[in-house]
């Protein structure tokens, strides 16, 4: 897999229209999800460029506090628009080969997957006198 087949225009808009899907806040450069999609265009060719040139580099994450339900602080790092469209594309370019290569018992950080199925899977090896745990 070169890099250039993982950034075409195509795959940078279906990126980009993920991220905006998302609804997310701007990173430490200030630009918004709408500012970035003014000049979509040039944003795209211009990420593309780099990514292609081997010329990219993804900008500090903005640290901000955002408080728990029950109050507490909870530190969240969040990435620019720019580099959210560059690694939303090098997702959904590369999950499909990782998915062949993960075992069917594997729920973490899954499309698809959940914490619930994980619980109902062992609740059912259980039940089938399998044992789990430690």
């Amino acid at each position: 897999m070169t890099t250039n087949s993982l950034v075409d225009h195509a795959a940078l808009l279906a990126a980009f229209e993920a991220v905006r899907d998302n609804h997310g806040c701007a990173g430490v450069d200030g630009v918004t999800i709408g500012m970035f999609e003014k000049d979509l265009s040039v944003n795209l060719a211009g990420l593309r460029s780099e990514l292609n040139n081997g010329t990219y580099f993804p900008l500090p994450l903005m640290k901000i506090q955002v408080a728990k339900k029950n109050g507490e602080p909870r530190g969240l790092c969040i990435p620019t628009v720019r580099d959210r469209v560059a690694q939303t594309a090098v997702l959904h370019r590369i999950n499909p080969l990782l998915e062949r290569e993960f075992e069917e018992c594997s729920f973490a950080y899954r499309k698809g997957r959940s914490v619930r199925q994980a619980v109902m899977r062992i609740k059912a090896f259980h039940e089938q006198g399998v044992p789990v745990g430690g």
